[in-house]
């Protein structure tokens, strides 16, 4: 045989046995816009993160889009190795490894720009139509004479307010600005505004289930994998500008 061809041969079997030795991690996602979507470029801001981490350790993931309930169950009953992205809470954390931050997420009250909308406490909010969204759970809801009027999703949450329903609405400073120019005319967003104290601020997590016994060594080589892009500038790229 001709040795070019040798070569080729050895050098294409070298590669096909590489790609079969490459290691993979299955994790459960699901639809929270910018942060993650099946129908995002690269899932979405922090699929695309994950993603990259995981490939600077030569690991490739495969996403399976579902219901968030579900998306936590398959990956608690190890049916996947886990999930993203989720916060810390002391029940999770029995079940699952945490990795280092995927993202700080900011949270802060949108409201129309003609509602001159000031606060420095919950206590503050006793003075104005509180809107928001069927399941969530709200930190001010703890004040028991803050009344929240709820919508059934998060757009509507925003047709209410355009329409002088309420007068503040709190969500995630990203995802509320991807819902605005998904679903409303450049118009009716530019009637909204957000005050730019942030109310909450929490980290998200990529989870991987603490029975699997190859999730210590896949959450030490993520978590190289995300240092190496933040330190590369890749990351502050892939997360884009405040809103």
């Amino acid at each position: 045989m001709n040795p070019s061809k040798v070569m080729a041969l050895a050098c294409l079997v070298g590669m096909l046995g590489t790609a079969q030795a490459a290691e993979e991690v299955s994790l459960t996602n699901g639809e929270w816009p910018p942060y993650q979507s099946e129908h995002e470029p690269h899932y979405g801001i922090a699929s695309h993160i994950v993603t990259e981490a995981f490939a600077q350790e030569g690991i490739k993931v495969r996403y399976s889009f579902m219901p968030w309930k579900r998306a936590y169950i398959e990956a608690e009953e190890g049916r996947h190795d886990g999930s993203l992205v989720w916060t810390y809470e002391p029940e999770r954390g029995e079940k699952f490894l945490f990795s280092d931050a995927v993202f700080e997420g900011k949270s802060v009250f949108f409201h129309l720009k003609k509602f001159p909308f000031e606060w420095k406490t919950f206590d503050d909010l006793t003075k104005v139509r509180v809107g928001g969204t069927l399941g969530y759970k709200y930190e001010f809801e703890k004040n028991p004479a803050i009344q929240v009027d709820r919508a059934n999703s998060d757009v509507d949450s925003f047709r209410k307010m355009l329409k002088d329903r309420f007068d503040i609405f709190p969500s995630d400073l990203k995802v509320g600005y991807a819902t605005l120019r998904a679903n409303f005319t450049p118009a009716e967003v530019n009637q909204i505004t957000h005050h730019p104290r942030a109310y909450n601020v929490v980290t998200y997590h990529l989870i991987l289930n603490k029975k699997n016994p190859r999730s210590a060594k896949l959450m030490a080589a993520f978590n190289r994998g995300l240092k190496k892009l933040r330190d590369s500038g890749r990351y502050a790229e892939y997360y884009g500008p405040a809103d």
